[in-house]
This record gives structure tokens, sequence and C-alpha cells, in this order.
């Protein structure tokens, strides 16, 4: 467990410093700008569309249209057929997301004017009466012709029809008329004053593109219909006023709502607008955030030459919004937003007066400076908590499943209450926090591991180094009681070949063999308990407690002496003695840990099941085999390993006889091995039997396939023995060693 200390929580402080002051002093930092915007995008895809309302209807300029009427622009008699076709129908509210800015041509009326003038002058026309009814009918021709008017008229007549508006830089009317202000100031004009207390800004321009005076006199309403995309270009939210000359002029949707509501947008005490009982939130820049719904056709779409010729029933248009807009690629008006990369303009209006409609625009939330302080601090100090209670690799897991966990929190209040949550930048000063630490950690923690090697390394074993370098605590005395399993490895004849070879060539000798055995031992993830001279001492199961490490300890041994078995001839050819081992391993309770005194102390094993593993280790040269296993360790194997049962033995200082087993290695394992095994474990079942005749020829039959067997020879003797004797009557076979 690690401790907390003034440095930790001075990165911390520092990270969460640089994650707020920006967002606090609105200081630019495109980076986290860009990723916060693509955080909303990604909470928009993760909860999918919303159906809207139903009360938004498009009527699209589309290639039906386009086929009907010609390319666009079309003539706006056009439009004046639709709005009398919407009017028929019964529909409420007509709004134009298009501009009118300039008269469209008339084609016939510099004809007809021309041939009025011809005729005047030749005087074609002797009577002035019929020259006066000549040109009436002239000029009414001419005024037909005017598509502008016909429009106007028909906009007049409808009385619900809202025209777009826009500004632009550089373009426009700078002067307004009594009728054009009259269409903009239809609804309450915004107080600046009050307005700017509540921290509302809006965009400011001189600049504006108008409709013609005859459709500007003519509509119910007039908004514009700008829209401006955030600095990835994606259209996320819409502008809350536009301010010339101080005087405010409202989105179309806006404008829009307002009519189809019957009430006037009114500016509320806390900065929002009002409509009715519809509130629009605005955020500090003065930006209204739309909740989109997704796929195009979430609104109702019908092609305007279907409307205009009653292919479209009127229940389908009755009391509702008509937006006529742009649906065709070709026409310009395209805009990519969070759940798709090109949509036509007009979708984008009907989302956000949709939104009006449903109470569905987006929040922010509304005590921005607290949210952000405790949300920022909070991820960032988190990692602190984290590091006193978990290792490393936990650590970075559970800061993971926070980081993630507070997204999801984000995503939940964004489906539910339509509330923007802050999240890029408390999970980067979370991300951050939690990276800082681990690499500070890690570095004081090399340099505390580098300090512990240097100092102990001259009087403590690199296993117990590597210990307390994971666990600097376990620097005391003491151990725990696990079921372990240790291994004894000993060189057969090793009086008798320190004999023959010089110290020199001896210790070489032992560095190899004592160099190929470790390796194993280690590789299989054994600890090297102790060397003992000729012998080598090893257990499983710890520091790392493994329930598995009997089968460990066995693999282990098989794999030594198939590594001696390699290296063997290797040795011999360089002229050195080839070497025997012969292996005990017992599994049971003992006690682990850093054994000895405080100056002097290694992680060992001590126990009655250590001594055991040391008795059959001995044993296994009486009964000349390679590795011998005890009961306790065979009742943890499974059919990976063969083993044959050898005897129940006493060994000294041990009351409770214990059954002992032979490992058999792979070189058992040729033709007649299992016959071999089967054999002898009927001569010793004939054995418990007493029935020592039938026994011996059992174990002959064993050494028939193996001669050099000596259990066989060695249990042929014993019922030789034991059967001139007379047993007691609670014999069961159990044989006694009195030494060790």
């Amino acid at each position: 467990m690690k401790q907390i200390t003034f440095i930790h929580i001075v990165l911390c402080v520092f990270i969460a410093v640089i994650f707020f002051i920006p967002a606090v002093f609105d200081i630019p930092m495109p980076i986290l700008e860009e990723l916060q915007l693509k955080s909303v995008d990604m909470r928009f895809k993760i909860r999918g569309g919303r159906k809207p309302s139903g009360n938004v209807v498009i009527a699209g300029i589309e290639s039906k249209g386009i086929q009907t009427y010609g390319r666009w622009p079309w003539p706006r008699s056009v439009f004046a057929h639709l709005l009398a076709r919407l009017k028929e129908c019964g529909t409420k509210t007509i709004v134009f997301d298009l501009l009118f800015p300039e008269p469209e041509e008339n084609r016939v009326a510099p004809a007809i004017e021309s041939l009025a003038k011809s005729f005047t002058e030749l005087n074609l026309l002797n009577d002035d009466f019929r020259t006066r009814i000549f040109l009436d009918e002239m000029t009414q021709i001419m005024e037909e012709s005017n598509n502008d008017s016909l429009m106007a008229q028909a906009v007049t007549w409808s009385g619900n029809v809202i025209l777009g508006m826009a500004f632009e830089p550089g373009k426009g009317k700078k002067n307004l008329s009594a009728g054009t202000a009259k269409a903009l100031y239809q609804f309450d004009p915004v107080d600046l004053e009050n307005k700017n207390r509540n921290g509302i800004r809006s965009f400011r321009t001189e600049q504006m593109l108008l409709p013609i005076k005859t459709l500007t006199n003519s509509a119910a309403a007039i908004g514009y219909v700008n829209i401006f995309p955030d600095l990835d270009g994606v259209i996320r939210n819409v502008t809350s006023t536009i301010l010339k000359q101080d005087a405010p002029y409202m989105p179309l949707a806006v404008t829009a709502a307002g009519h189809f509501l019957d009430a006037d947008p009114i500016w509320d005490a806390n900065g929002s607008l009002k409509i009715a009982d519809h509130k629009i939130e605005f955020d500090a820049s003065g930006a209204v955030h739309l909740d989109f719904y997704g796929l195009e056709n979430s609104f109702a779409r019908f092609s305007i030459a279907d409307i205009i010729e009653g292919r479209i029933p009127s229940a389908e248009l009755k009391d509702k919004i008509v937006i006529i807009g742009g649906m065709a690629t070709g026409l310009g008006d395209i805009w990519p937003t969070p759940l798709s990369s090109e949509i036509p303009g007009v979708l984008i209006q009907a989302t956000f007066l949709d939104n009006i409609l449903q109470n569905r625009v987006l929040k922010m939330p509304k005590n921005k400076i607290p949210i952000i302080f405790f949300t920022i601090f909070g991820m960032a100090l988190l990692p602190l908590g984290l590091m006193v209670l978990f290792s490393p690799l936990v650590y970075v897991l559970v800061g993971i499943f926070f980081l993630t966990g507070y997204a999801a929190v984000t995503q939940y209040i964004f489906n539910v209450h339509q509330l923007i949550w802050p999240a890029v930048l408390p999970i980067g000063a979370g991300f951050f926090s939690t990276l800082v630490l681990l690499v500070y950690n890690f570095i004081i923690e090399n340099r505390q591991h580098r300090w512990i090697k240097k100092s102990f390394s001259q009087y403590l074993s690199p296993d117990v180094i590597d210990i307390l370098v994971r666990d600097p605590g376990q620097l005391k005395l003491g151990g725990e009681e696990k079921e372990l399993t240790v291994m004894l490895a000993d060189i057969r004849n090793f009086t008798s070949l320190s004999e023959s070879l010089s110290p020199t060539d001896l210790t070489h000798l032992l560095n190899l063999y004592l160099g190929e055995l470790t390796d194993v031992i280690l590789d299989q993830g054994g600890t090297l308990d102790k060397y003992m001279g000729d012998a080598i001492m090893a257990f499983f199961g710890a520091p790392v407690y493994n329930a598995g490490n009997a089968s460990d300890a066995c693999r282990t041994a098989i794999l030594m002496f198939e590594r001696l078995h390699d290296k063997r001839k290797e040795w011999v050819h360089k002229g050195l003695p080839s070497l025997w081992i012969g292996i005990g391993i017992n599994t049971g309770p003992m006690v682990v840990g850093n054994l000895g005194s405080v100056r002097r102390f290694d992680y060992s094993v001590i126990g009655d099941h250590v001594n055991l593993a040391s008795r059959l280790e001995g044993l296994s040269k009486v009964y000349g085999v390679k590795m011998l296993i005890s009961e306790y360790t065979r009742n943890h194997l499974d059919s990976e390993f063969t083993c044959r049962e050898l005897d129940i033995v006493r060994v000294k200082g041990k009351e409770e006889p214990v059954r002992i087993y032979e490992l058999l290695g792979k070189d058992y394992f040729t033709n007649g091995a299992y016959a071999f095994v089967d054999s002898f474990e009927q001569g010793i079942a004939c054995y418990r039997d007493r029935s020592f005749r039938k026994a011996i020829r059992c174990f002959e039959d064993t050494l028939a396939i193996k001669p050099e067997d000596k259990p066989s020879q060695m249990f042929i003797q014993r019922c030789i023995t034991l059967e001139k004797k007379t047993l007691p009557a609670d014999w069961d076979g159990t044989w006694n060693f009195s030494q060790k």
C-alpha cells in the first residue's frame, strides 16, 4: 500500500489547475474545444435518434420538383400556387427557409412595353378609345406576368407566411422601410441592458440581406436563416439573436414558433427566451444547442410538386408548420451535423423549431464555474485514493473504470435531461492525473528498488531481494503457513566423485550442474531455497501461491532429468564425469517467510513436510529410483503424470507411515512399460496380502521386463525374508527406516 505524499497532491492539483483555468477564463485551446465538440457528437451517436413532435413538415425542393418546374431557381408563381394549396389544406404556419433578395426577372413585361410603345408611336390604332383598351389589356397582362406580385398576393392572402432573411458581410441594405421594420419588430424588442446583465451575448452585424419589398411587406414575420458551424465545420447550435445597430433580430425558427404558438418571445430574468410555456435556453455565448433527431426522414417530407398537384392528403398538412426549403444536394445548402455528414439546412431549421415545440433544446449547466471546479478537481484527485488502495495494474484498471463511469454518467444526463454535462475537461484531468501518478511512482519505485538491490545484494539472496522490491514492508522476520511442495535433489555418489576430481574441476562441475538445474526450477516458477553442497532445495507455491504447485514441482523434476540427459553428452565429450541425481518431493502445510536473524535471513520453508521431502530424497537412493514422491503429492496430480506405488514406509522421526511413489519420466514409456507397472503393483498387493509366493512371481515378471529394477529386487528379498517369519496380526506391509 502506497502512502500519499505532498508531491502526489501537488501533481494532482497542478493538473487540475491546468484544465480549470482555460475553462473558466475562456482561454482558447482548440484541441480541448474540438475534443469537447466530438464528445457531444459521440453522445448523440450513442443515444441515437429521437422522434420529432410531428407538428413540423418539410416541403422540399428536390428531384421530382426539378423535373416538373425546371432547374432552380423556380418561378415564384410556383410558390404562389404552393401557398394557395397550403391555405386550402389548413396549414397553420408556413416558413420559407429561402431568400428572395432580388426581384424575379419578368421576361414578358419588356416585350409588352415595347409593343405598346410601338403602337403608340406608329399610331396604328386611330381610335383613342380602342387604344386605351389595348394599352389597359397589355398593362393587365404585364402585371399578371409579374411572379413577385403573384407571390406577394399569395403571401398576403395566406396571412401566415414567415420569410427568411440573412445577415451577410458586405451585402444587403442598411436602411429599412416602414413596412420592413414593422415585419421585423412584430415581437417585443429585447431589453439589451437586461440581456447583458443575464450574460447573453449576441452577434453584431451591419449588413443584412432582406426579401424584396413586396414580399417583406406581405409577410406575417421575418426571421434570419443564418447558421454558423463550430470550429470543426459541424453544425451543433444556432445563434440566439443578431444585432444590427443594437436592434435584435430573431432566428427563423423562433419567429415561426411564436407565430405557431400565437405568443410573443419574451426574455426572462434568467436570460432564457420564453414563448408561451416553451423555454429556449442559451449558453454564455448566446448559442442554442440543438437536439438532433437523427435520420433525415425523421421529419415528414413531401415534394412541392406533389403538394401543388394535390397528391398529398390535406390531413398531412392541416394545422402543421410547413417549412419550405431545398432538399437537393446541388442547391448547396448542405451541412454536417453530429448524426450525419450531410443534411440539408432546412432540416436544421426544422430541428430547431421542433426542439422549441417539444422543449427539447439542449441545456448547459447553469452554475458553470462551481460544476467545472468540482468535476475537474474531483476527477484529478480521485487517483490519489486509488493509488493507496490498489496495485499499479489494478490502479490503472480501476482508474479506467471510473473514467468510463464518469463518461457513462454524462451520457445518462444527456439522454434523460438533455443536459450537456462537462466531459472532456474532467476526464482529461482524471486521465492525466492517473498517468502522471503512475509515471511518478514508477520513477520513485525504480529508485527505491535500485537502493534495495544495492543495499542488500551482498548478504541477501536474489529471490528475497525481488520480494522486498515488490513489497518493502516484508523486511521483517516471521512467516505464514501455506500448503506448498518441496523438492530436494542430490548428486549420486558425490563423495567418490569429489575424491576423483581436483577442487577446481569439482567446482566447475558443480557450477555447471547447479546452474542447469536452477534454470529449470526458475523457468517453471519455483523458488530456489538454498544450495547444500551437492544438493539443491526448492519449493513451489510461494511467494506467489499456486494451487497446482505439486504438478509444477513434478513437472520440474522430469524436466531436470531431461536437461541433464541433454547436457550429459556435452559434458562427457569435454572429459567431465556423468552425473546422476535423486529427487525427493513432498506436499503439505509448512511455514514460509523470512527466516533468520535481523542481520541475516533467507526466504525459506520449514516444517515436518520439509523434513519428509529430505527423507524421500534419501530413500530414492535406497529404492534405486530417480524421483520419489509422497502420497500427499500424488493426491494432487492429474493424468498428466504416471506414478508407480512403491511402498508404505515409516521414516525416522515420524510415527505416521506414508505411501511413497516413483514418479516416472518419459524414458519409462517404451514397449512393455505399462505391463511393467501393472505387474509391480500386483506384486505389491500380494505382498501386503502376505501372499509372498505370488508376490515373488509378480516381481520376477517385472524383472523380466526391466532386469535392472531395484524395487523389484528389494521386494523379492523382502518376501523371502518375511516368508520365514511369523508376522503380527496387525502387519500392513509398512517398512520402517531407522536412518536418514
